[in-house]
């Protein structure tokens, strides 16, 4: 059980690095237009308490999953839904992190033994066990002009 418990609490640490990331404020997104792009939406659900912020990062690679997100940015909360909007996401794989910072600390708040206090998602709808989804249950591919993505965060 131990092993266990220290595994979920390293997988976890890399997630509570992810976000931590995502704690500098919203990145620009890219001024170029390409012909093979979507108009993409985000429509984060499951939000208990219209407060705090959501805090997002999408990454295109299982090699930067979980390290180095594409874009990341921090909304605030005012509904219990947020929808968030990409004019121009170039066809491709991604996959998406999402955690809901109640308190607005910048951080995925956990209790003593790693397990997140704060609720959080990823795409696809994904869990992890013990730690982040992978990326193989998170990713998801846009080929379309127009996309919506739904995750429910738990």
């Amino acid at each position: 059980v131990l092993q266990i418990v220290i595994r979920y609490m390293k997988r976890l640490i890399l997630l509570i690095a992810l976000f931590s990331l995502g704690s500098i404020q919203a990145q620009e997104l890219p001024d170029y237009i390409t012909e093979a792009s979507s108009k993409f939406t985000l429509k984060v659900e499951g939000l208990k308490e219209p407060k705090g912020e959501v805090r997002i990062a999408i990454f295109n690679s299982e090699d930067s999953y979980t390290k180095e997100p594409i874009y990341a940015i921090v909304l605030t909360v005012d509904n219990n839904l947020i929808e968030w909007e990409v004019p121009d996401l170039p066809f491709g794989e991604y996959a998406i992190a999402v955690y809901h910072d109640k308190n607005k600390n910048g951080k995925l708040d956990t209790n003593l033994l790693g397990i997140p206090k704060e609720n959080y998602g990823f795409s696809n709808n994904a869990r992890g066990r013990f730690g982040p989804a992978s990326w193989h249950d998170a990713k998801f591919e846009i080929q379309e002009k127009s996309t919506t993505h739904r995750i429910e965060i738990k």
